[in-house]
This record gives C-alpha cells, structure tokens and sequence, in this order.
C-alpha cells in the first residue's frame, strides 16, 4: 500500500532546500527584476547580481563572484552577499557603483532587465540572447 504524501503547508519545498538556491522567485508575487554582470575582459571571473521585484515594488538580490563556465552559469560562487527588500532607487545607485569601480580597472558592465517577465518569459529571453543555458523543471513536491 502507498502512502500519500503529505503537501507541505507553511514550509518550503523539500526539492528547493536541497537544491540550496542562492535566491528563490515565488510567482506570481514576485518576479526576476535584473541580471547584472561585471567582467573583466581576458579574465574568465565575473561578478554578478541576481534580483528579484518583490509585492512591494523593492528589490532583493544576491551578489557573488564566480568562474563563468562554457553555458554562462558560473561554475563556482564565493563572497555571496545579499540586498534584503530594498527601494529600486539604491539597488540601481548600488550597481551604478559597482559599475563605476569596474570601468575604472577596464571592465564593463552587462545589464539584463527582465522587469515584468515571468520565469519562463525570461528564461526564452535566455535562450534566444544565448544569455545561459536555461532549463525549466517544476518543484512542485513529487
């Protein structure tokens, strides 16, 4: 005889745990807002900013340094740091900074706004920029 399984109520999906996500976007409250990256040329690190627009309008991201590998992910993340539930106006003037330090060593900056878009929105933006390797799977508890 099979046990049903329980549907997880208040808690968050087990799949998502043990994938140990650096940030996690729960549609429809909450949607991908940017992807900055910050290369320097000749050199294969970046760092990069992931951010999500929350019901409230603010922004929360988290920012990292990694290897970029052969599909755009990065291969390794160290020095991650998180922006909790900030106005829009100081996430753009904490990556204006960013860029501005970047330009100075001759590194640029690489802004994908996907503003409004939703997961599978963006990632076909993804796909056709050829952006990152995306793949969808739904975490739905099975």
């Amino acid at each position: 005889m099979k046990k049903k399984k329980k549907k997880l109520q208040g808690k968050t999906n087990p799949d998502i745990e043990r994938m140990n996500p650096l940030i996690v976007i729960n549609e429809p409250d909450e949607c991908l807002f940017a992807i900055v990256d910050f290369p320097i040329p000749g050199n294969n690190h970046v760092r990069r900013v992931i951010s999500k627009r929350l019901k409230s309008g603010n922004i929360s991201a988290v920012m990292y340094e990694g290897k970029v590998g052969a599909d755009n992910t990065c291969v390794s993340k160290k020095n991650i740091m998180t922006m909790e539930d900030m106005p829009q106006e100081k996430f753009w003037k904490a990556v204006n900074i960013l860029s501005l330090l970047y330009q100075a060593v001759g590194g640029v900056s690489d802004i994908r706004l996907y503003e409004g878009k939703t997961l599978k929105e963006a990632a076909d933006i993804m796909r056709r920029f050829d952006h990152a390797k995306v793949w969808m799977t739904p975490c739905d508890g099975k």
